[in-house]
């Protein structure tokens, strides 16, 4: 399995960094390591000084702002190539033999959109270095990497904790199936404690919805059950009281409409939640 480990300048990376090997020692898996700059050209920025600064700006001014903004950009190329060094240090001492470094110019989404095609999964932290970090905020770009990506994304907490005990939030929908099948096959989930939870009441659809799930689950399902109650503050309720270490559901939920934004659900998780969440489309 190949994982793609991206990583920026937030507080974030070392998680990203400790999950990507969580996940890459226990699947005998490789990472590529990405860190993407956003970069303007010197004439670019020479244009858009221009037009904030009016016509009548000196030369020797616009010069001395746009030598700024190259020195500025050099100083993050060494900051990327250092933080890359030090990733692929702490990834090597927690035992990932393969890794990649790989260092892009361009958009942040649009570069992990492109770099996931020749990966299997895709890890990322929850706010980036330029996001607000006020409570339960969740990075704009990082919302549009789940939406776009076609793999499964891993969205790291603040900080790693061994996985011991993880929480399945089970709809029935296509995209919780595929994260029941992954749990029930990957070496990932072998020694962890398989819970699933269904919100809703309790019907002949939701009781086949849940007997599918244990079934495939096999032994690694611990429990199973069908809750009743708000779905979004349920689900956050009962993997704080399941003392989840791990939370896996799909990226939309089962409607026949699927929302411009991440499914409500899933965000409501990522916002309220400080655990990993590992989400399928």
């Amino acid at each position: 399995m190949k994982l793609l480990a991206c990583i920026d300048l937030s507080e974030y990376a070392s998680s990203v960094c400790d999950h990507a090997a969580w996940l890459a020692t226990r699947l005998d898996g490789s990472v590529e390591l990405l860190h993407i700059l956003q970069r303007k050209d010197a004439m670019t920025a020479r244009n858009d000084l221009s037009g904030a600064l009016g016509l009548g700006a000196k030369s020797s001014l616009l010069e001395e702002l746009v030598a700024i903004e190259e020195a500025e950009a050099k100083l993050a190329r060494e900051n990327g190539k250092a933080l890359l060094a030090v990733s692929i240090e702490r990834l090597r001492g927690a035992g990932v033999n393969s890794i990649e470094a790989v260092h892009r110019h361009g958009g942040i989404v649009e570069t992990i959109i492109e770099r996931e095609q020749d990966a299997d999964m895709v890890v990322i932290g929850k706010r980036g270095a330029s996001a607000d970090f006020a409570e339960g905020h969740l990075g704009s770009k990082v919302e549009r990497v789940i939406r776009e990506s076609i793999r499964p994304v891993l969205v790291a907490s603040r900080t790693f904790r061994p996985i011991h005990r993880a929480m399945i939030a089970f709809d029935g929908g296509l995209s919780a199936r595929k994260a029941v099948s992954f749990a029930a096959t990957s070496a990932l989930f072998a020694d962890v404690a398989i819970t699933v939870v269904l919100v809703g009441k309790e019907t002949d659809r939701s009781r086949d919805a849940l007997r599918w799930a244990t079934e495939v689950l096999g032994e690694r399902c611990s429990r199973a059950e069908t809750v009743a109650g708000d779905v979004d503050a349920t689900l956050l309720a009962e993997a704080r009281h399941r003392q989840a270490d791990l939370v896996i559901m799909g990226a939309y939920g089962h409607s026949p409409l699927r929302s411009l934004i991440v499914g409500s659900t899933a965000t409501a998780m990522m916002q309220g939640l400080g655990l990993p969440i590992l989400l399928f489309r």
